[in-house]
């Protein structure tokens, strides 16, 4: 399959997400930004920020970091997502888990620390999700429903 006949399937099943009586609750102006974003996001090549999306894209920067701020429920839409994608399954799914390890040199990041690295096999300075998904057991295929960061506080020690 050619990767625009992937990317505007993709486009209408948010669309039909967006749309669906149970789907994510949006106003037609932020539904129309957050699918650009998405687009963008797999479209765009190198990294993808914001200013990368005012320039590939038909808005401003600014657009992109606003719409960013609002609130989407991106639980619900990805829940609404793999029941209709794994429509075709037996029904028999399972949630999984998937701790991640992203390397991060810097001191400045937020929530940056020491985490457990798999491929290491060791403790690593940098970052990690926590990757919540589904699997659809008979379709052999995983749809991801949520990445949350893990937070590692700092720890300020006061000396005696």
């Amino acid at each position: 399959m050619l990767i625009t006949n992937l990317i505007s399937r993709y486009m209408r099943l948010c669309k039909a997400a967006f749309s669906a009586e149970d789907g994510a609750k949006l106003n037609k102006s932020i539904q129309t930004n957050v699918m650009e974003m998405l687009f963008l996001l797999m479209v765009t090549p190198r990294k993808c920020n914001f200013t990368q999306m005012g320039r590939y894209g038909k808005r401003v920067e600014q657009c992109y970091r606003q719409t960013a701020e609002r609130s989407v429920n991106w639980l619900e839409m990805n829940m609404w997502l793999s029941a209709f994608a794994f429509k075709e399954g037996k029904g028999r799914n399972a949630i999984v888990i998937d701790p991640s390890f992203i390397k991060k040199a810097g001191k400045h990041t937020p929530y940056v620390g020491t985490f457990w690295s798999g491929c290491a096999g060791a403790v690593k300075h940098g970052l990690e999700i926590l990757g919540i998904g589904v699997i659809d057991v008979d379709l052999h295929e995983c749809m991801m429903l949520k990445a949350v960061q893990t937070r590692k506080e700092h720890r300020h020690i006061q000396s005696q």
